[in-house]
């Protein structure tokens, strides 16, 4: 009618089209932002995981065959465990490490003390390994002999996405300039001659963030295969030394 204005039908369509393509443009630029959001978030975890790995193993490593009074003949000596093995799982070795410790798995101090009042000094034994939920789990025990070891934490997952936890040992055969091979457990000479440990973990993602492809990754001595799953993976490797036989 004259006088009167409004869209005809192709401006309408025009204007619809317009706004399908700012909203799909709009829908493009949030997912986008999603994504890298998820990603960054994935990348944190995983860095926050291994940052804890590493501080643990580490610690317990480095406290492994702490003797508080070496002269003293009531100190057996301790460090690595017997029940540390290779190869408890597909992809999972076990670490058992032992020292004198006069705080328990809790780090608080032993209520048994000495004629002085001094806290007495018990072993402290820690074991890690990987559970089938894929989380690499501790367990501690602590008493005033290996025979009488009280388990205090019981074998929990405390890390997850953790696909896979290999060891290696070094030996220091002739007590000069360091370490001179590395082992698989139960391989070296003798257990006293083992200076430090190489430990090496396979993280992975918790959400697909990637093309699905097939993944070959080399885990210390281990090669190890996954199934395209979208998933990030890294391999975490660090080196700590026994001080109990170093020093």
């Amino acid at each position: 009618m004259p006088g009167c204005s409004g869209l005809s039908l192709v401006e309408l369509l025009v204007a619809l089209a317009a706004s399908a393509l700012l909203l799909s443009g709009l829908i493009q630029i949030a997912a986008a932002a999603s994504a890298s959001t998820q990603l960054q978030r994935n990348q944190a975890q995983m860095q926050e995981n291994a940052r804890l790995a590493h501080q643990a193993l580490a610690r317990a490593v480095h406290q492994a065959g702490f003797n508080p009074q070496p002269w003293n003949p009531d100190f057996a000596l301790v460090g690595i465990a017997e029940s540390t093995a290779d190869g408890v799982s597909e992809t999972g070795d076990r670490l058992v490490l032992r020292s004198w410790s006069n705080l328990n798995c809790f780090d608080s101090r032993n209520p048994e003390v000495d004629a002085f009042g001094n806290p007495l000094f018990y072993i402290r034994e820690s074991a890690f390994d990987i559970s089938s939920s894929r989380s690499l789990t501790h367990q501690c025990r602590y008493g005033p002999s290996v025979s009488e070891l009280t388990t205090q934490i019981r074998r929990q997952g405390f890390i997850n996405e953790i696909e896979a936890f290999q060891v290696l040992y070094g030996e220091d055969s002739d007590d000069y300039d360091g370490i001179d091979t590395w082992v698989r457990a139960g391989h070296w000479s003798s257990v006293s001659d083992v200076s430090g440990v190489r430990v090496a973990l396979l993280q992975s993602s918790q959400d697909a963030l990637i093309a699905p492809k097939e993944q070959t990754l080399r885990v210390l001595d281990t090669t190890i295969n996954k199934r395209a799953d979208g998933k990030l993976r890294q391999v975490v490797e660090f080196t700590a030394a026994i001080k109990g036989r170093t020093g």
